[in-house]
């Protein structure tokens, strides 16, 4: 974080006056770094986040289009609780600062709380139901006016070429470790194949999405339990809803932490998969085709793998992307995912029953 003097410029930029706030790191993202701003005398809490612009290269897009989102939400649902960020004293929506880089600032919700894995077959329900609540209030916006925030954030084709390459470049070390973690995911290539068919059906709609749905980005009621706010909504742009189902799946229903590399630990629990894809569903089967229902279960194993081979490129390439706080930990991550997916795959099945009971 800046020196105290340049953060209380930065508050002080968007009309907080920062004196009479204590400021906390917060939360456990990988990409962002988020600080609450508590304020000492009374609720006028915010959070202070530093925006990531090696990965968000263009964050002004980010803002475009939670407008566009925000602008159709209060002309057609003008009581959802749609997140905007605090403007500037001069109204824009970034403070970009030449050597302590991009800022925004976003409201604190007090008496939310969030959690980082489902407890329940309810808050899955609850959160999942958030998640395609948000696409389904978005439906009917003209998709071609968002900007694509990450190109190719989804892209499963592109992101497994260049995991391949990877494997070209990578150092012998990293390889030697990585090995079977690596022949795991190209046995499963299978996935992608699905993939390229899926991407170019005409059943398959492009929405607006919100691409990244873990837990911890749907903020719960401390006293009715129920999810209330969706946030973290730096990768909303055009996608497919299996995208987001598919990351509830990967993120809901193990109790492991995506950086466990223990296989015993990624145990799948059914009933926190049925409830997510209850939810879901309750809000999204009149906008899905039949070829979307079709591919439910495989949105799971899409998401497992791609997330899992982003893990193992990042850790061949020399941990450049994620956050890594020890030796091989996105190696570890990957490992996780496989573990996962395995786990997930040999369960088809018995989960796929489920959905089927669930569309009847």
């Amino acid at each position: 974080m800046p020196p105290d003097a340049d953060v209380d410029r930065i508050c002080q930029a968007f009309g907080i006056t920062p004196v009479h706030h204590d400021r906390v790191p917060f939360g456990s993202g990988l990409i962002n770094s988020t600080f609450l701003l508590k304020d000492r005398q009374g609720d006028n809490d915010w959070l202070l986040q530093q925006v990531n612009t090696t990965v968000f290269a263009r964050p002004q897009l980010i803002a475009y289009n939670n407008y566009l989102a925000a602008e159709h939400l209060r002309s057609h649902h003008p009581g959802y609780p749609f997140m905007r960020g605090r403007k500037t004293v001069d109204g824009r929506d970034l403070l970009i600062d030449p050597v302590h880089g991009t800022w925004r600032v976003f409201p604190y919700f007090r008496d939310t709380v969030s959690y980082d894995r489902a407890n329940s077959r309810e808050q899955a329900f609850s959160a999942a139901q958030q998640f395609g609540r948000l696409v389904r209030y978005l439906d009917g916006v003209y998709v071609g006016a968002f900007q694509e925030i990450i190109p190719g954030f989804h892209d499963l084709s592109a992101r497994f070429e260049v995991f391949l390459d990877s494997i070209l470049k990578a150092e012998p070390d990293r390889m030697e470790k990585a090995g079977p973690v690596i022949q795991f995911f190209r046995d499963h290539a299978g996935i992608v194949d699905t993939y390229r068919e899926m991407v170019n059906d005409p059943e398959v709609h492009t929405r607006i999405t919100h691409n990244d749905t873990k837990l911890n980005n749907v903020l719960f009621d401390k006293q009715s339990g129920e999810a209330k706010y969706v946030v973290d909504l730096d990768t909303l742009m055009p996608g497919k809803a299996l995208f987001d189902l598919g990351d509830m799946i990967r993120t809901f229903i193990s109790p492991a932490a995506e950086d466990d590399p223990d296989p015993d630990q990624c145990h799948i629990n059914g009933d926190l998969f049925e409830g997510l894809v209850d939810g879901w569903m309750s809000e999204m089967t009149p906008l899905l085709s039949p070829r979307e229902k079709d591919l439910l279960f495989w949105s799971g194993q899409m998401l497992m793998f791609e997330q899992g081979i982003r893990f193992l490129t990042d850790h061949l390439q020399g941990d450049v992307y994620y956050k890594a706080g020890r030796p091989d930990h996105n190696l570890d991550r990957a490992k996780n995912q496989m573990h996962l997916l395995a786990a997930y795959t040999a369960r088809k099945e018995e989960l796929e029953a489920r959905i089927e009971q669930l569309i009847r």
